[in-house]
């Protein structure tokens, strides 16, 4: 949806760059060349008055219809009623002119009227314009007929003006409505170029991140699964197993941090108190309030420390998230060895007669007053 309206966006400034410029050709061509029009045949209009009201009231519709296309407040129906008044006008003018003189020195109106449609059907399919463009002509062809002036010459002139000026117009429109549809399907194809390219990018981002991961995670890991391997380690050794325990709830943890959940710092702990789970461990679970997205590195530094009691622990563990308007406070508790201590990067107390160790991660969030 954001990629339509960008592209409707762009086809609007298109469309007011081309009604701009039917604007000023209308506006050139009625307070110029058409008023010359009628001071050259001033003398022959008849009645005159008819004349002129037929040239105001294209004044007036040219005007509203040209305001209110410029503002983009141009309705369909209105574009259709200024059009239609326009031809009427039009019509006008020419039940004025001298007899079979529709084609002549002091005609005005069918070249006007056919700039006016382009204008006030800008927007609208092409066919309309079409339609105004054609009632337009056959205007002219009913005054030249009705007048008895349609001969062969006259139906040449005809023809001829139909591909000046009609042609021209009828191009214009559908040039204008082309260049509004090419522009608005080149933005389409912009903007999903850029979104392809903004997920390659991320996957490349996050698969270097993922490498570099690995890598942190096999330089530890290697050494004990060769050393477990070479049976330089003892695997029954309680700081074996530990180290191994540990390992296991880090790569357990990576994995968790690919998966699409609605909160991955929760998601990643219990991933890792599963592990836990799996060795016997008991594992009590509990969070209160919604913890905000944090970013990877801040969730891999607040499970750390609970990450290691967990799986340190032998017999049961318990990890508490609390989240408020300030900060996520995450605390474990395990009985592990005092070993511990001293290992683990953030706050920690040990409970010599439960033989128990308590570990606090704190993260401040900030707040809108910040």
């Amino acid at each position: 949806m954001a990629d339509q309206s960008s592209a409707n966006d762009i086809a609007a400034r298109y469309a007011k760059a081309v009604a701009v410029s039917v604007v000023a050709i209308g506006a050139v061509w009625h307070f110029g060349y058409d008023v010359l029009i009628l001071l050259r045949g001033w003398a022959s209009y008849d009645p005159l008055i008819a004349e002129l009201g037929a040239w105001l009231i294209v004044t007036v519709v040219q005007i509203v219809g040209s305001v209110l296309l410029l503002r983009d407040a141009l309705s369909a129906a209105t574009a259709r009623v200024l059009a239609g008044v326009a031809v009427t006008a039009g019509v006008l003018a020419v039940s004025a002119y001298p007899p079979g003189q529709a084609l002549s020195d002091v005609s005005w109106a069918w070249n006007t009227v056919g700039w006016l449609g382009v204008l006030f059907l800008l927007g609208r399919p092409v066919w309309e314009a079409g339609v105004l463009l054609a009632v337009n002509s056959v205007a002219t062809l009913v005054a030249l007929v009705a007048d008895g002036a349609w001969d062969r010459i006259t139906a040449a002139r005809f023809l001829a003006v139909v591909c000046a000026t009609v042609g021209v117009q009828m191009l214009y429109a559908t040039f204008a409505r082309w260049l509004i549809d090419v522009a608005r399907e080149a933005t389409v194809h912009a903007r999903e170029q850029e979104e392809r390219m903004a997920r390659h990018a991320a996957r490349v981002a996050v698969h270097d991140a993922r490498q570099r991961r690995y890598e942190e995670l096999s330089l530890r890991v290697r050494p004990l699964l060769r050393g477990l391997s070479l049976q330089r380690l003892d695997p029954e050794d309680l700081r074996v197993q530990r180290q191994a325990g540990i390992e296991a709830a880090r790569l357990r943890r990576l994995f968790a941090e690919t998966d699409d959940t609605d909160h991955p710092l929760l998601h990643e702990l219990r991933a890792c108190a599963d592990v836990a789970e799996r060795r016997g461990v008991d594992v009590t679970f509990m969070s209160y309030g919604d913890p905000p997205y944090l970013p990877t590195a801040v969730r891999r530094r607040l499970a750390e420390a609970p990450l290691q009691v967990l799986a340190s622990a032998d017999v049961s563990a318990r990890v508490t998230v609390v989240v408020d308007a300030t900060e996520v406070v995450i605390s474990a508790v395990g009985d592990c060895a005092e070993t511990l201590v001293g290992l683990v990067p953030d706050a920690v107390l040990y409970d010599e007669e439960t033989n128990e160790i308590w570990v606090e991660s704190r993260w401040g969030l900030q707040t809108p007053s910040q």
